[in-house]
């Protein structure tokens, strides 16, 4: 089947503004089954971390605080990682568009949802839930580098979209290959990073195995790469270090007028 790119969003909202007061968003009333969901699909992800995650997102995670035993508050999640880089969560109901989720990240805003999937798409949900955008995203929220990372990401989308720039479409790519599918080298060998392998239990595995191909940290390559969501991904880019990905991001984005 031929590749195709998706939107760089994980979440969705009309909203036109970009903060609300998570404090006072209303938490769901979670049934014995989605609470058992939660319960399912966090207790067998951790078990495939330990030496396939990196270190930075195991100790962002237990900073996080969550757990098999219960489904987070949003607010919760919001707070613990405002206290350590200032970023916050904001509930949504799904997708968002690309030009509102580019805005929420420069003003270090990430878009959450609060259900849970249903039982049978336990393995794969193409549309993010909030074991996705919680255990997947969140942690590296609270990690210095990342994070800044993260606001220059959203803050050169903003830009592309100001200038009708084609790195609306290499934004997106870029995306999937770093935040979402990104691996990077440590001392103990390859380690996962990307949001989308590690909320996924397939892909963990699959991931660090030899049926990848992996090529070496190269905007100008993961520009040009296009993906489909709907397969298990064969091509992964690895990174050296965040601070690797912080700098390089930073000479890219001023090198094509973004920054």
């Amino acid at each position: 089947m031929q590749s195709t790119d998706f939107p760089v969003s994980t979440s969705k909202t009309s909203l036109p503004h970009v903060k609300t007061d998570i404090q006072h968003t209303p938490v769901p009333t979670y049934s014995t089954c989605e609470r058992e969901t939660w319960r399912l699909l966090l207790s067998r992800q951790q078990t495939q971390w330990p030496d396939r995650a990196c270190k930075a997102y195991l100790e962002a995670l237990e900073a996080t605080g969550l757990s098999p035993a219960s489904i987070p508050r949003l607010a919760d999640i919001s707070e613990r990682i405002q206290q350590q880089t200032g970023w916050t969560i904001e509930r949504v109901d799904g997708i968002v568009p690309d030009q509102i989720f580019f805005a929420m990240l420069a003003a270090r805003v990430f878009p959450s949802t609060d259900f849970i999937r249903k039982p049978e798409d336990i393995d794969y949900t193409p549309a993010p839930d909030m074991f996705h955008d919680l255990v997947g995203h969140a942690p590296l929220l609270t990690h210095p580098r990342f994070s800044d990372f993260f606001q220059r990401f959203g803050a050169a989308g903003s830009a592309a979209f100001a200038q009708n720039h084609p790195a609306r479409v290499w934004l997106a790519r870029i995306y999937w290959y770093s935040v979402e599918f990104g691996l990077i080298r440590s001392p103990q060998g390859l380690r996962i990073y990307g949001a989308g392998i590690l909320s996924s239990h397939q892909e963990v595995s699959y991931s660090l195995s030899d049926a990848t191909t992996k090529h070496r940290f190269d905007l100008d390559h993961m520009a040009q790469t296009p993906y489909d969501v709907w397969h298990m991904q064969d091509t992964l880019f690895v990174i050296d270090s965040f601070e690797q990905l912080e700098n390089e991001f930073a000479r890219w984005t001023a090198r094509h007028g973004l920054a």
